[in-house]
């Protein structure tokens, strides 16, 4: 069978994890992998050496015309590729990609794919966050076309029920199509990297760590995370790991700097493998301001270190149950964090049960379980 994965870019975290895992699963499977990308950004999960690749190579446009022009560039390129691959099954990651390729197969002339479309965050259903002209154009030109072409896919995939209810109220499609499949999490390949040793901080230097793995941007509250950490700083001997990268880094930087923070916080920049880092966090947080299904929370889980988290989405809801397998805070509230990570580092006991419940709680979301969800859409 012919499987072609389609996503915005291929990197590193987010969509992209879910992608390589499934896609993983597959090609052991003995299906043969077409990875279809706008971007494939120079930082990115390697691949096995059977998965052909097509890189569309498409530049992003923040010039309204220039985005449009983009947009009709992409769709006739995906609809060249699908044309010429004659895919059996597509798979595709997120809304952009998802209206892109459904628009690509309208009108066509050989036989149809399969099309198994992936709803990864709650943003388009919800009230703007910004009041930013473009933002706002981009929102309701991609509202319209969920709207239109969503019911075209086999099956819509919700990686939350909050996502599922979401698209069952404004999308005009059959109950039958929309499928609630969790994003996976490879429990023992994560392990197995986690062990990686890497150098953080003095070897001498046992003060407690919290961290987070995230892309530093704004919509992640990492500014909320610094300024908590500085109030926690007040009360007792810790130490802050931010990993990852992006453009608040610089501004997050100079926060950092003009609190006289420097030697208790490290900026790891892009890693190629977090898990180390992860493992070596004793608390993980999560300050986004708003997320779909955050896979950094189980893999956190996974690597046994509690998670404290913004209560943004339902998909946050279903993994963290507040105080039994994590802790759910207010977002953009530094006083919420602090809180939080002096209770969970204050509490050994119940820090272990804490940790003992969330990986409970993450094998649910093991690839050996969500891949049968997966091969069950594919192969009916």
């Amino acid at each position: 069978m012919k499987i072609l994965c389609a996503l915005t870019s291929y990197e590193i975290g987010g969509v992209s994890t879910v992608a390589r895992n499934v896609m993983d699963v597959l090609e052991k499977d003995g299906a043969e992998i077409i990875l279809l990308a706008e971007r494939l950004s120079e930082r990115h999960y390697p691949l096995q050496n059977s998965v052909k690749v097509i890189n569309l190579a498409v530049s992003p446009r923040r010039n309204f015309f220039s985005k449009s022009y983009n947009m009709i560039h992409h769709i006739v390129r995906m609809r060249r590729c699908i044309m010429s691959l004659r895919p059996d099954v597509i798979l595709t990651y997120g809304t952009q990609i998802n209206c892109y390729l459904l628009a690509s197969l309208l009108f066509i002339r050989f036989r149809r794919p399969k099309i198994i479309i992936s709803e990864h965050s709650e943003e388009m259903f919800l009230k703007a966050k910004s009041n930013n002209v473009r933002y706002l154009m981009s929102k309701i030109a991609y509202r319209c076309l969920m709207f239109a072409l969503y019911r075209r896919a086999d099956y819509i995939v919700a990686v939350s029920d909050g996502i599922a209810k979401l698209i069952r109220k404004y999308i005009p499609a059959g109950p039958d199509k929309i499928k609630i499949v969790h994003n996976p999490v490879d429990i023992k390949k994560v392990r197995m990297a986690s062990r990686q040793s890497v150098p953080i901080f003095d070897a001498h230097d046992h003060a407690p760590i919290i961290g987070t793995v995230t892309r530093l941007s704004s919509e992640k509250g990492i500014s909320f995370l610094i300024q908590g950490f500085r109030h926690l700083l007040s009360k007792r001997d810790v130490r802050l790991l931010i990993v990852g990268d992006g453009l608040e880094r610089q501004s997050l930087e100079r926060m950092v700097e003009d609190a006289g923070m420097e030697k208790y916080v490290i900026f790891t920049g892009w890693v190629d493998n977090p898990y180390p880092y992860l493992a070596r966090m004793d608390v993980c947080v999560l300050p986004s301001l708003w997320e779909g299904f955050p896979n950094i929370i189980l893999e956190a889980m996974a690597c046994k270190v509690p998670v404290i988290a913004s209560d943004v989405s339902e998909g946050i809801r279903e993994v963290i149950k507040n105080g039994i397998n994590g802790i759910l805070i207010q977002s953009g509230s530094p006083i919420s964090i602090s809180e939080a990570v002096y209770e969970v580092l204050s509490d050994d006991s119940r820090r272990e049960k804490m940790i003992e419940e969330a990986y409970k709680t993450v094998q649910m979301f093991d690839i050996q379980k969500i891949q049968e969800e997966y091969k069950k859409l594919i192969y009916a």
